[in-house]
């Protein structure tokens, strides 16, 4: 179709019609206040598994029953079987010509499953503890994903992921773990490519792309004052910060750089004040240490990126990001409830970690 014709409200009709009405369809499926609230209010671990129950999480923990695994784990593998199928349906619903587009926005995932693995095979942990949390490829094929997942050893692990993308990144950088064995050295790199790559993925020709970016670049943000402050307090060098870091984010360059060399937390949140807000969150971490308030901060701020999204975009490949989004989101919170049961933390406390998204 030529390009000009695909910006007209009936050539958007006929390819994102379908694959929009569907998604408005499934987004009546997400949870919904009542739904959070009462697994906020839940006694234990057991009454947030019987409500989810009663959704459409119902046919996922029914399959994730394994009596090896606690009530808790069987649910967070439930959120995990669940999104990858959602993630599957999304696809294979949406235009043809647009599949392998929405796959790569979404190729973290791959990403993660990389992660996963080769993290495993540096601990020694065995193919049967991580493959159940593995979520399907996207982009990648699953041939390539299975080898990997097979592999005896960390070094078969990454020969098995040659023909990928991300090949040669990992050979290039597993020189230097076989010297000092840190993982997050071979690993940081893969997730600094996609959201390099991110921009051009989300190009299309009906515009609103810049939506999509900015909702991914308030990802990268988020991930990168997290992994800043965590290095901070973890006493990590400036050189090692400096491989966490991906710089395609709405943070400016410059401070994004100072960033990296702060001392404090606190330094870091003036330094990005400009573009990112976050002075409740930073007093919090003043009186207790602990920098969950200021993440949770970030996750909301994806979180509104994400409902702009859904909102703004109109017959088009954003309401499918916008949708993903807030499916990433709801199962956070899940994963969040449920720990917290486990660890009896207050239901005032659990409160302030939800995300609110419907």
């Amino acid at each position: 179709m030529i390009p000009i014709l695909e910006n007209t409200l009936a050539a958007r009709s006929l390819t994102f019609g379908y694959a929009n009405a569907r998604v408005k369809a499934m987004k009546k499926g997400l949870l919904q206040e009542k739904e959070f609230k009462a697994m906020i209010e839940a006694r234990n671990v057991q009454e947030v598994y019987s409500i989810l129950e009663k959704t459409d999480y119902r046919q996922d923990l029914v399959s994730s029953a394994l009596k090896e695994n606690t009530l808790a784990d069987q649910i967070e593998l439930a959120t995990t079987k669940n999104f990858s199928r959602t993630l599957k349906k999304i696809v294979k619903m949406s235009p043809e010509k647009f599949r392998e587009k929405i796959a790569q926005l979404f190729e973290k995932y791959d990403i993660n499953n990389i992660k996963t693995i080769l993290t495993s095979k540096h601990l020694g942990q065995p193919k049967e503890k991580i493959d159940q949390f593995i979520i399907d490829p996207t982009a990648m094929k699953s041939t390539t994903l299975n080898k990997c997942l097979a592999a005896k050893s960390m070094e078969e692990a990454v020969r098995a992921l040659d023909s990928t993308k991300y090949g040669e990144l990992l050979e290039k950088n597993y020189k230097q773990y076989q010297k000092d064995k840190q993982i997050t050295g071979l690993l940081a790199p893969l997730d600094n490519r996609y959201y390099k790559e991110l921009p051009q993925i989300a190009k299309n020709s009906f515009g609103d792309e810049r939506f999509i970016v900015t909702m991914f670049k308030a990802q990268t943000d988020a991930k990168n004052i997290s992994n800043i402050c965590r290095s901070i307090k973890s006493g990590i060098g400036e050189e090692e910060r400096r491989t966490l870091i991906a710089n395609e984010g709405n943070i400016k360059k410059e401070h994004l750089e100072k960033a990296i060399k702060a001392k404090t937390v606190e330094e870091v949140e003036k330094i990005c004040k400009a573009e990112i807000n976050l002075g409740k969150a930073i007093e919090e971490y003043k009186k207790t240490g602990s920098l969950i308030p200021l993440e949770i901060e970030l996750e909301k701020n994806i979180a509104k990126k994400g409902l702009h999204v859904l909102r703004s975009s109109i017959l088009s490949i954003g309401t499918i990001v916008g949708f993903l989004i807030l499916k990433e989101i709801e199962i956070d919170n899940i994963r969040k409830i449920i720990r917290a049961k486990e660890f009896n933390l207050p239901k005032e406390e659990l409160q302030e970690m939800i995300i609110e998204a419907y």
